[in-house]
């Protein structure tokens, strides 16, 4: 048997938005409906921005009371919601360096200055926390050069 192979039809796929009914006689015609700008975004954003300052103002008292647990989790629940906060990965490594984890405030601190652009105050902050967390770490060497960075970025 003898493979063949089936003619193949060329489909148009109109978007939903650009179809319209047939007109017949007694039949109205159904327009495209109008594209109004979507406020609820911009409120969705505005309410994020409250959480996460809300979340923030947590953090700090969690921090302020010693219980640095319960502070890196609150930023670590923020960073769920906007993980591509570089001042939120900055505030998880001060915390970190808090804990006296040293590799994971570092890791923090360098993830935090790779989304800060030109943010270059808080490049300078991450850098004072590499350099403190290398310090711990008893590595001079790398200390040294984050203190340079951290000059270079102030």
């Amino acid at each position: 048997m003898a493979c063949t192979e089936q003619p193949t039809k060329s489909v148009v796929q109109v978007p939903i938005e650009e179809r319209t009914v047939p007109v017949e006689t007694n039949q109205a015609v159904i327009e495209k409906p109008e594209v109004v700008p979507d406020k609820r975004n911009k409120e969705a954003d505005k309410q994020m921005e409250l959480v996460i300052i809300a979340l923030l103002d947590d953090a700090d008292i969690f921090a302020s009371k010693g219980q640095s647990e319960k502070a890196a989790a609150t930023i670590e629940r923020a960073l769920r919601i906007k993980p591509k906060n570089a001042l939120l990965w900055h505030r998880l490594a001060v915390v970190r360096l808090q804990q006296q984890q040293w590799q994971q405030a570092i890791a923090m601190a360098r993830k935090s200055n790779a989304l800060a652009a030109n943010n270059n105050t808080l490049k300078s902050e991450n850098w004072g926390v590499i350099a403190t967390a290398y310090d711990n770490l008893g590595n001079k060497q790398k200390a040294n050069e984050a203190r340079n960075k951290q000059i270079d970025q102030g």
